[in-house]
């Protein structure tokens, strides 16, 4: 046989080979008829199939070796660090108070009560709060003070504090947190640069509106074009992981300080103001928002809370209480990008009609959404006691999100409740029902899974801060805490922009200019019922 041929059948016999690897083992009898109707290959090509199919044997024996080694008897200590792992799940279950505290709910408390214990001591040894100053051509202008060192100190030890949280709770990607924080926290620092340019800032164009946009372009930019599905591309794990709005916020929220001396003279006629019409409007708008917009009930509660209540420390808290985070968003947004006319109409307007500081003061305080934009309103007036009696309805009506988000949560949870129940009740075959995931959880469980934490953080800093705190400290504490929860807001902001993907928008426009009208409307009541109440508080009596 000449050398040609031989290469020949070599070959042929290679391709029977793989064709026989690439097919599924044939059954007994398929095998049986195979031999009956086919002739026997010549010589080569057997005795070069058999080489070539002991090799190919001995190769997958070999693979499979070294995939699947042979198990190994775990050695006495591993064994005894398991069984005293599984000892401790188990004691721990049984005593959830002693892991209870390591839990998401409960991280803003931590650290916002550390970083509040931090300032008091800052301020103690006389160190300035860190702040942008205003400039107007030079951007390095704003950077001169001196307490602008603090954030040398502060941008490290707040990032830690979150970091320490995402390894708590074992968040995903909780590792690269670092990359995903200098990102948020450079767009965090460049609003609060740019919201400090001089021009910017007689326009009221505060840092939420820079660091959402921030957060958007970065989102859009990452993510580019839409999947085939029409979602868009995840973000990466080490930025996800620093998109902690709600933890951002709640923090902030820990760090409001609310100083009882303050609060005495003004605090009958503030609660007037902030109370009376607040909770009644909140769950009329909500309701007509859901009877009339058609849009869903917790989307529609938020928006109504965030808009009477305080912006988004409120609509975080209601969210929280509604188990809906995610639908906190899209309402926080509207309301920072809205609120800018409030902030610059509203001191005109008192100043055309002619209303005193004080009754001015508590119309800004009262209906504009957030405390920033409320001291902004006011200094736009241009009268300190407008400012301060503005400061203080604001502050009361701050202490209003802890009864609203209990009384929600308890409403929302008994509702859920009812319902489980019902569900779980219609179900008529009791072996079912006994599997089924529709079993009533209890009342009071639920309900103190859905209560945010932070809100007693809340309280727990504004009980620390009027009595451990000494009273010459208090406006110095009060200041440099409230900067340090801004920078934790801001955070926020960026977040909510790095949620915000533009094409998804355009599949929720409709949902957006819903929620857009909702707010409108709310925020036109809120003006008009505030300024009744604040002409009756400050100026008939």
């Amino acid at each position: 046989m000449s050398s040609e041929q031989t290469t020949r059948h070599r070959r042929a016999s290679v391709d029977l080979l793989e064709k026989q690897s690439n097919t599924s083992p044939p059954t007994p009898a398929a095998t049986t008829a195979t031999t009956a109707t086919t002739t026997t290959p010549p010589p080569l090509v057997s005795r070069n199939s058999m080489v070539i199919s002991e090799a190919s044997s001995l190769d997958t024996q070999t693979n499979e070796k070294k995939e699947n080694p042979p198990p190994t008897e775990p050695s006495k200590d591993m064994k005894e660090v398991d069984v005293e792992r599984s000892a401790f799940h188990t004691f721990c279950r049984a005593h959830p108070f002693l892991t209870g505290w390591n839990h998401e709910d409960w991280w803003p408390c931590w650290i916002g009560l550390f970083l509040f214990g931090m300032v008091a001591i800052a301020v103690r040894y006389n160190v300035p709060e860190a702040h942008f100053d205003v400039w107007s051509s030079n951007p390095f202008d704003s950077l001169k003070p001196q307490g602008n060192y603090d954030l040398l100190v502060l941008f490290p030890l707040q990032g830690l504090l979150v970091w320490l949280a995402m390894w708590g709770t074992e968040a995903k990607a909780w590792k690269e947190f670092p990359k995903g924080y200098l990102v948020v926290y450079a767009c965090s620092f460049l609003s609060k640069w740019l919201a400090a340019q001089k021009s910017i800032k007689s326009a009221s164009l505060g840092d939420s509106i820079w660091a959402i946009l921030f957060g958007a372009i970065i989102r859009n930019a990452m993510g580019g074009k839409a999947m085939p599905d029409g979602r868009s591309k995840p973000l990466p794990p080490w930025l996800k992981v620093a998109q902690q709005t709600e933890l951002y916020i709640a923090c902030s929220l820990v760090l409001l300080c609310i100083n009882f001396n303050v609060l005495k003279p003004l605090a009958p006629r503030a609660l007037f103001v902030s109370w009376i019409d607040t909770p009644t409007l909140f769950v009329v708008v909500a309701m007509m928002g859901t009877a009339w917009l058609k849009i869903d009930l917790q989307t529609s509660m938020i928006m109504s809370g965030a808009t009477f209540i305080c912006g988004s420390s409120a609509a975080i808290a209601l969210a929280a209480s509604l188990g809906a985070g995610k639908k906190a968003d899209l309402p926080i947004a509207i309301i920072s990008v809205f609120t800018i006319p409030s902030i610059i109409a509203l001191p005109y307007i008192a100043k055309a009609i002619k209303i005193s500081a004080t009754v001015a003061g508590a119309w800004f305080g009262g209906c504009v959404d957030s405390t920033g934009a409320v001291i902004a309103a006011a200094t736009i007036y241009g009268d300190t006691t407008a400012v301060e009696t503005a400061a203080v309805v604001k502050m009361v009506q701050n202490v209003l999100i802890g009864p609203i988000s209990v009384g929600v949560a308890a409403v929302w949870t008994q509702r859920e409740e009812r319902r489980t129940r019902e569900l779980h009740n219609s179900l008529e075959d009791e072996h079912l029902r006994a599997k089924s995931d529709f079993k009533p959880v209890p009342y009071r469980t639920l309900l103190w899974s859905r209560f945010p934490k932070f809100v007693l953080g809340f309280v727990l800093t504004a009980v620390l801060f009027n009595t451990a705190v000494p009273e010459q400290d208090r406006t110095a504490v009060n200041t440099f805490s409230f900067m340090v929860g801004e920078w934790y807001s801001t955070m926020s902001f960026v977040s909510i922009g790095l949620g915000l993907q533009f094409h998804e928008l355009r599949r929720e426009a409709r949902l957006l200019l819903k929620l857009t009208a909702l707010y409108g409307i709310a925020q036109m009541v809120d003006i008009l019922s505030t300024l009744a109440l604040s002409y009756i508080a400050f100026e008939l009596f």
